[in-house]
């Protein structure tokens, strides 16, 4: 009897720790089910984020054109590179053809040309600063989104970097879109007159590898830039008792403030525009 007892107790212990086993996989199979279905929630939305993303790239891609227009557009980052947007615009080929036959005279170290290069007034270049200016917050964020959008990123849709010989009005560099250092700084200097922020041409005084003298920007902001990325003090140059703040407009994701490394002995020559 004594031994039956123990026989049936021990088998009442071995059902309790594998029920207890049980409903321990139970429970770890129950976390794993909610995580993944938690995590496949997560993925359709992700999903559904990106097809909605996908249908507005698609519709911009898909701007209204003609014979008589060509589109235009570009990718570029506001809110100090958090937030990516698009913008598309449709050129009239009598607006492109209307600079791009002009004298375009080659370049110099003095750059005296430029400043007729510079068209703030000119109604494109008023849409993309009425654009950029509805989605960024203060002069900096201004200033840093429409530099990013003229910088070559590397990717498709953006304002490539490629040697030229000759100065470009801003409208044949984005037709175009590319060209030389002088010419994303002369289209960088005419989106930020166009924005009312005060602007210098720099000009390096020393020749690069490429043979060619370094070009690019100086900004005039109210405070010193608080976002610029690189490790090193911000270049800041003083003209006319101002100070105006270094910007690269062809390496990718520099903000203004920052002076890339590889330009890090160079000075500069300053041209008021």
């Amino acid at each position: 009897m004594i031994i039956i007892l123990l026989g049936l107790s021990f088998g009442l212990y071995f059902l309790l720790v594998e029920n207890n086993k049980l409903s321990s996989s139970l429970y770890s199979i129950s976390y794993d089910y909610n995580k993944l279905a938690s995590d496949y929630s997560d993925l359709e939305n992700n999903f559904n984020d990106l097809k909605t993303d996908f249908q507005e790239f698609q519709d911009a891609i898909m701007y209204t054109s003609n014979d008589n227009f060509t589109t235009v557009t570009v990718l570029y980052q506001t809110n100090f590179g958090e937030n990516q947007q698009i913008i598309s615009l449709s050129v009239p080929y009598d607006t492109y053809y209307s600079y791009h036959n002009r004298r375009h005279p080659s370049w110099n170290i003095n750059l005296e040309y430029a400043r007729d290069y510079i068209t703030p007034n000119e109604p494109i270049i008023v849409k993309i600063v009425e654009t950029v200016d509805n989605l960024t917050q203060g002069e900096e964020d201004m200033a840093n989104s429409l530099l990013n959008l003229v910088q070559d990123k590397m990717y498709g849709l953006n304002i490539r970097y490629y040697p030229t010989t000759e100065l470009k009005y801003p409208i044949e560099t984005l037709v175009e879109m590319g060209g030389d250092c002088d010419a994303h700084s002369i289209l960088y200097a005419t989106l930020l007159k166009s924005a009312g922020i005060e602007v210098v041409l720099l000009i390096s005084n020393e020749i690069l590898s490429d043979g060619f003298h370094h070009v690019a920007i100086g900004v005039q902001l109210e405070n010193p830039p608080e976002h610029s990325l690189s490790e090193f003090d911000d270049l800041v140059l003083t003209y006319n008792g101002k100070n105006y703040y270094y910007a690269e407009t062809t390496n990718a994701y520099w903000r203004v403030g920052d002076l890339p490394p590889k330009f890090q002995n160079l000075t500069f020559q300053i041209l008021p525009l």
